[in-house]
C-alpha cells in the first residue's frame, strides 16, 4: 500500500506542477512587468533591428554621392544632406549621425554634433569587430526639453534608464569597405508607441493567465507566445514596409537629381555630338534595365539619322519615318500594350522584346525619336520606368531643338545666304584669332574677283549673276579643307584663307582654283552662260603684312595687278610695288578700317 500511496503522491505533485506553474508565471508577468518582460521586449526589438540593419546600411551608403568613400574623405555633399534628412524623417528615426573611423561626426541631424569626436568603447567595439551594437533605452526629458531627448553624454554599455517618457532604440552600425570598417552610422529611433503596444499585449496576456484555472494556464501561456510571435511578425512586416518606403524615396531622389543634372548638362552642350555623348552617359544610369537609341530628322526631313545608343542598344544609320509606329501615330508607342500588337519596321528581331518608341516633340515640331528596349530579365522594371523615360525624352527633345536653333542662328550670322560661303565678319574674326593665338604661324590670303561680272548682270539679268556667284562659290568650298576658310567679302569679291603653307604652295592652290573656275559650264535658262574667269592675288602673313588688314591690302594689290595684266591669271604680292595699283576712289581701305573698328 505504501508503494501505491507513493505513486499517487507523485502523480498529484506532477499535476499540481502543470497547473500552478503557468499561474505563478502569470502572477510574475502581471506584477513584475518592469523586470522579466523588459528583457523579452528588448530582445524582440533587437531581433527586428538586426533583420533590417544590413539592408539599411547598404541602401543608405549606396545612395551617397561618394558611397563608402564618404567616410574616408569626409565629404558630405549637398545632395547627400537632402537624402540623409529624408532618411531621418522616416521609420521613427529622429536622430542620425555619420562618423568616420576616428569617431568624428561627419554629419548629424543635430548640427552641434558635426566635428565632434566620440571615443566610447561601444563605438570602438563596433569599428574593431564590424558588428552592430544595439541598446534599448528609456529616456526622460522635462517639459521645456526637445521633442526627443539626445543620447546621454556617458558610456553606454547596458540599458540606461532615466525615466519612462521616451522609449528609444539606439544602434551603432559599422560601415564596411573591402571588409574593413571605415566608419559608423548611429540611429536613434522612437519606439514609444510600439513599446506601449507590446506592453499592453503582454499585460493583457498576463491578466488572462492570472484569471484562468490551472488547467487553462498552459493554453494562456501558449497565447502569450502566439501574441509575441504575432507582434514580432507584425513588427518585421512594418520594418520591411519602412525599408521599402525608404528604398523608394532614395530611388526617386536619385532620379530627380540625375534628371536635374541631365538638364543642366544638355543646356550647356555646344554641339549635337557633345549632346548625344552626354545622353548616353546619363541614360545608362537613369534607365539601367533598358537598352536604347536615338534618331533625329535629317535636314531634308525625309529620313531619320541614327545618333547614339547605350546599354547594348544598336542604331541603324538611317530609318524612314513610316517605319516607326510612334512617329506615324504622333505619340508614344508601347509594343507590349494590347492583345493585338504590331512591331515597328525599324525593329528587325523576329521575336522582339517589350519596347517603346517615344517621339521627340519640341516647339510644335517632331525632331526625332527615342527607342527603348527591355532587357530579357527586366521587363517588369522596364514597364515601371515608362514615366521616367517620358521625362527624359522631353528634356532631350528640347535640348536637341535648342542646339539646332543655336546652330542655325550661328550659321546665319557667319554665312553668306547666296553662296553659303563664310561672310566678311567671320573671315576677319578668324584672321584676328589666328594672329592672336599663333603669332608666328604663317597663312596665305587669296583675293579673288570675278572678271566682267557686271556684264552677267547687264546682259543676262541679276538672277544669272547669282547663278555665277553660286557656281564660283561651290568651287571655292570644294577647294577648302579642314581649317581653310572660303568667304564672300562682298559683291563679286571672294577670298580664301590657307593656313600653314608656304608662298609657293599658295600660288599653286590659287592657280588650281583659277583653272577649275575657267573650266565651269554654267547653264542659265535654256542656254549656257559665257565662260567665267577670275583674277587672283596672293599674299602671305607675316611676309606681306603684320595685321589682317595689311595682308588683305597686299592681296588686293596683287589682284589688281592680275587685272592689269589682262585678267584670268594669278599674281603674287611679292611682284607688286605696294600701293601702286589700287584704283582711285576704291573704298576697300574704308571698309577694312570699319571692320577693324568693330
Amino acid at each position: 500500500m505504501a508503494r501505491d500511496f507513493s505513486a499517487i503522491g507523485t502523480q498529484i505533485r506532477s499535476s499540481l506542477l502543470w497547473v500552478l506553474a503557468p499561474s505563478a508565471l502569470a502572477v510574475l508577468l502581471a506584477y513584475g512587468w518592469q523586470a522579466a518582460p523588459e528583457a523579452v521586449e528588448a530582445e524582440l526589438f533587437h531581433q527586428q533591428s538586426e533583420a533590417i540593419a544590413d539592408e539599411f546600411i547598404l541602401q543608405l551608403v549606396d545612395h551617397l554621392d561618394h558611397g563608402a568613400a564618404t567616410f574616408n574623405n569626409g565629404q558630405v555633399t549637398p545632395d547627400d544632406v537632402i537624402r540623409l534628412q529624408a532618411v531621418a524623417g522616416t521609420g521613427g528615426i529622429y536622430r542620425l549621425i555619420l562618423r568616420d573611423a576616428k569617431g568624428t561626426a561627419l554629419w548629424s541631424t543635430d548640427p552641434a554634433d558635426i566635428g565632434k569626436t566620440e571615443t566610447t568603447s561601444d563605438l570602438a567595439a563596433s569599428l574593431n569587430t564590424g558588428e552592430n551594437a544595439f541598446f534599448h533605452l528609456h529616456l526622460a526629458t522635462d517639459a521645456t526639453g526637445p521633442d526627443h531627448p539626445p543620447l546621454p553624454e556617458m558610456e553606454v554599455s547596458a540599458e540606461w534608464t532615466l525615466g519612462d517618457k521616451w522609449d528609444v532604440n539606439y544602434q551603432i552600425l559599422p560601415v564596411l569597405d573591402g571588409g574593413e570598417a571605415v566608419g559608423t552610422i548611429e540611429t536613434f529611433t522612437d519606439v514609444t508607441e510600439l513599446h506601449a503596444v507590446w506592453g499592453s499585449t503582454i499585460l493583457w496576456s498576463s491578466g488572462i493567465l492570472a484569471a484562468l484555472i490551472g488547467s487553462l494556464g498552459l493554453a494562456a501561456l501558449l497565447r502569450i507566445r502566439h501574441a509575441g510571435a504575432e507582434t514580432l511578425a507584425s513588427s518585421k512586416a512594418h520594418a520591411k514596409a519602412e525599408s521599402d518606403y525608404l528604398s523608394e524615396q532614395l530611388r526617386v531622389g536619385r532620379e530627380v537629381r540625375l534628371l536635374g543634372d541631365l538638364n543642366e548638362w544638355l543646356q550647356s552642350s555646344k554641339s549635337l555630338d557633345e549632346l548625344f555623348y552626354m545622353v548616353t552617359r546619363f541614360m545608362s544610369h537613369l534607365l539601367p534595365d533598358a537598352s536604347g537609341s536615338i534618331y533625329v530628322y535629317s535636314n531634308s526631313r525625309d529620313v531619320l539619322d541614327g545618333a547614339c545608343s547605350w546599354n547594348g542598344g544598336q542604331h541603324h544609320p538611317h530609318i524612314h519615318p513610316e517605319d516607326c509606329w510612334g512617329l506615324r501615330r504622333g505619340r508614344t508607342y508601347a509594343f507590349e500594350d494590347g492583345e493585338v500588337k504590331f512591331a515597328c519596321g525599324h525593329v528587325h528581331d523576329e521575336h522582339p522584346k517589350d519596347y517603346i518608341c517615344i517621339p521627340f516633340l519640341a516647339h510644335g515640331e517632331t525632331v526625332g525619336m527615342m527607342h527603348l528596349s527591355a532587357h530579357h530579365d527586366a521587363s517588369a522594371e522596364f514597364l515601371a520606368q515608362r514615366k521616367l523615360a517620358q521625362m527624359c525624352a522631353e528634356q532631350i527633345s528640347l535640348a536637341i531643338a535648342n542646339v539646332r536653333m543655336r546652330d542655325e542662328l550661328h550659321f546665319q550670322a557667319i554665312r553668306d545666304p547666296l553662296t553659303g560661303l563664310h561672310n566678311r565678319r567671320h573671315m576677319m574674326d578668324t584672321l584676328r584669332r589666328r594672329i592672336e593665338t599663333r603669332k608666328s604661324a604663317p597663312f596665305s590670303i587669296v583675293s579673288i574677283d570675278i572678271d566682267h561680272f557686271k556684264n552677267f548682270n547687264d546682259n543676262h539679268g541679276h538672277d544669272a549673276g547669282d547663278v555665277v556667284l553660286r557656281a564660283v562659290g561651290e568651287v571655292l568650298s570644294t577647294a577648302c579643307d579642314g581649317s581653310e576658310v572660303a568667304c564672300r567679302m562682298g559683291g563679286e569679291e571672294l577670298m580664301l584663307m590657307l593656313p600653314d603653307i608656304n608662298h609657293a604652295t599658295a600660288l599653286d592652290r590659287a592657280e588650281a582654283v583659277r583653272e577649275a573656275v575657267a573650266g565651269l559650264t554654267v547653264r542659265y535658262g535654256d542656254k549656257n552662260l559665257p565662260q567665267i574667269t577670275i583674277s587672283v592675288g596672293v599674299a602671305d602673313y607675316p611676309g606681306h603684312g603684320a595685321s589682317p588688314q595689311d595682308v588683305i591690302r597686299s592681296a588686293d594689290e596683287a589682284l589688281y595687278a592680275a587685272k592689269a595684266k589682262g585678267r584670268n591669271c594669278v599674281v603674287s604680292a611679292s611682284d607688286v610695288v605696294p600701293g601702286s595699283l589700287l584704283p582711285l576712289g576704291r573704298q576697300e581701305e574704308d571698309a577694312i578700317a570699319a571692320i577693324a573698328a568693330e
